[in-house]
């Protein structure tokens, strides 16, 4: 199956799913995995709607499969889904409450809405101390604590975060953070580095085209 995104890549998505289709197997796992990477296919072919019917049939046939429910969850939210999505990573914490992406992207959901920030605080902080060094969960620690008004732990927290992984998003987080503290240069400095590395991404073009520094 290792050509198989290659095919979706290429615009051959049809072909994809076919063979995809093909793969007989009596193993649940392995059946959810195939769903799994149809929907995969079609979110790359930026088909999320029809991804998100492969991935929530695929959720109702294995509803004890965490890994499905996981990424039903992310896509729903990419689809505004924020009640879908929360249902589904609640539905994770029960079945494997050690998975500490399930606290992390709730709480970093709630965090970007500005919703509920006290529930996001608690469900990112156990998500960090399930994983300490895990810099998307410090990025997300940083980013509740910014929209709590807490600017100078929230530097701190997104700055051990980009130490660890010089990731765009981190890069742009952080840049608002030093942006709102005045720091406008030292923004536009990571708002240019992630700009370089990742210049679709959607977080970079919402805040540039919300705070318009002169870059």
């Amino acid at each position: 199956t290792c050509a198989l995104p290659i095919f979706g890549k290429g615009g051959d998505l049809n072909s994809a799913r076919r063979l995809l289709a093909e793969i007989k197997t009596d193993d649940p796992a392995r059946q959810a995995q195939l769903m799994a990477a149809e929907a995969q296919l079609l979110r790359d072919a930026n088909q999320l709607q029809e991804a998100y019917a492969v991935m929530e049939a695929a959720t109702k046939r294995f509803p004890k499969n965490p890994d499905l429910l996981y990424d039903f969850a992310l896509l729903a939210e990419k689809l505004g889904k924020v009640d879908v999505m929360e249902a589904q990573l609640r539905e994770v914490m029960v079945q494997a409450p050690d998975n500490h992406h399930a606290y992390n992207a709730l709480g970093y959901s709630l965090a970007e809405r500005s919703v509920r920030l006290q529930e996001a605080y608690g469900l990112i902080a156990k998500a960090l101390d399930m994983a300490p060094d895990d810099p998307f969960i410090m990025d997300s620690m940083g980013w509740v604590h910014y929209r709590m008004g807490n600017l100078a732990e929230a530097e701190k927290f997104l700055r051990r975060a980009y130490g660890l992984r010089k990731d765009p998003e981190i890069a742009v987080h952080l840049g608002e953070v030093l942006w709102q503290k005045g720091d406008k240069s030292a923004a536009e400095k990571l708002w240019r580095e992630a700009r370089a590395k990742d210049p679709q991404n959607d977080t970079l073009r919402t805040t540039l085209a919300r705070l318009r520094p002169a870059l």
